[in-house]
């Protein structure tokens, strides 16, 4: 009595992701789909574990996306990113996802969408979310997705094919302009009384940007750490909050913190200075040009959101950004950011015409993994919009 649906697991970077072919969700409608997602994943699960799905209790491992044939003559395939909400039955699809990014050029490639051209094939992707396209450079091997590499990122245990990932004008994913509010940095007064300035950057995903000192933090704290500080998180949410009211996505704070949970995200940074990895291994601050911490769904990121990153480095290279004042990069054509899990390196290209700051392209490299292929089976409760709980109730 489960409705099965064709799907495969993903690993794309440092996230999992359950993709679907849009030809095989186009029988459902908006609804329906996100009722499928959340059966995947195993939301909501008010335990935070997603036991009854392929979450993993956190926002990287909480993830799904429809990829469908483009014929628009610009792009080759296009990728329709929902972030599944652990706890609650709610689906974002608000903003897009750099790590899951490298996973559509090998799915597209596998299941036929794009044909393989040896060695290495380029994929065009128009990122649906936010109207941006991208190229996908990946290995392949005979007639599929390379799997097998030497290419190593921190937060993933073993080495891969390196998938290049190159951000076509990345700038104003939202309105068309990298710095939405016209400023560069802006105060902001919480509601303990404390003052903070932000910045408020558009590069592939809308991001606001604080200084970890202002809020009393500490920027090399692993996640579990920052995590259990309850009252930091409050504050990163309601700056999160205040910052999706002045880029029109939301009234007031309290629809941001309910209804728009996705972007934009949030993250704290703070000069280089050395620390121990999650892996335990040890970073010297002159292996840094900054150091950051994500927050994404109100839970500190293991390593650091790809679209994020990549908004980083272009927001260290606007000079008049907290992230710009923080960052210690000797060149702004390329960025050392510390995560929590280790080191990523990112490239941008940003430059200034007529006093308005423009980014025209960022890179950045990822591995991925075709993990499972198959069906979701779907509970009937799910079709019809009832997870256990609120039946039971």
């Amino acid at each position: 009595m489960q409705t099965k649906i064709p799907a495969v697991f993903m690993r794309g970077g440092t996230s999992r992701a359950v993709f679907f072919r849009e030809d095989v969700m186009a029988p459902y409608d908006r609804v329906t789909c996100e009722r499928i997602m959340l059966a995947a994943l195993g939301s909501p699960d008010p335990d935070g574990r997603q036991i009854d799905g392929l979450g993993g209790g956190i926002s990287s491992l909480s993830k799904a996306a429809i990829i469908g044939h483009c014929d628009d003559g610009e792009s080759d395939v296009t990728f329709n990113f929902a972030q599944v909400d652990v706890r609650k039955p709610f689906v974002d699809w608000g903003g897009t996802c750099g790590n899951m990014s490298s996973a559509v050029g090998p799915f597209a490639i596998d299941e036929g969408l794009v044909p393989a051209v040896s060695p290495v094939t380029q994929v065009r992707v128009l990122a649906i979310n936010t109207g941006k396209r991208y190229i996908a450079h990946v290995p392949v091997r005979d007639g599929c997705a390379e799997v097998e590499g030497d290419y190593r990122i921190d937060g993933v245990p073993g080495p891969g094919a390196r998938i290049a990932l190159e951000y076509l004008e990345p700038g104003g994913s939202l309105g068309g302009v990298l710095l939405p509010t016209g400023e560069t940095r802006q105060a902001l007064r919480l509601s303990d009384g404390r003052s903070v300035t932000i910045s408020i950057v558009d590069a592939a995903i809308p991001m606001v940007y604080v200084r970890a000192e202002e809020l009393g933090a500490d920027a090399t704290q692993l996640a579990p750490e920052l995590d259990s500080h309850r009252e930091l998180q409050a504050r990163l949410e309601e700056i999160r909050c205040h910052a999706a009211v002045r880029l029109g996505l939301a009234d007031d704070i309290e629809t941001a913190h309910t209804q728009v949970k996705a972007i934009p995200k949030i993250a704290m940074v703070a000069p280089p200075a050395p620390y121990t990895t999650s892996s335990g291994k040890s970073l010297g601050a002159d292996q840094i040009d900054l150091v950051g911490r994500a927050i994404s769904m109100e839970n500190t990121h293991r390593t650091f959101p790809a679209t994020s990153s990549m908004c980083t480095a272009v927001a260290a290279a606007v000079e008049g950004t907290v992230v710009h004042e923080m960052s210690q990069a000797p060149t702004p054509e390329r960025l050392r950011l510390g995560h929590p899990a280790g080191l990523m390196d990112i490239g941008a290209n940003v430059s200034c015409r007529d006093g308005q700051w423009y980014a025209e392209s960022v890179t950045t490299q990822r591995t991925a993994r075709r993990v499972m292929e198959g069906m979701i089976l779907v509970p009937q409760r799910y079709m019809e919009g009832k997870p256990w709980f609120e039946a039971e109730a």
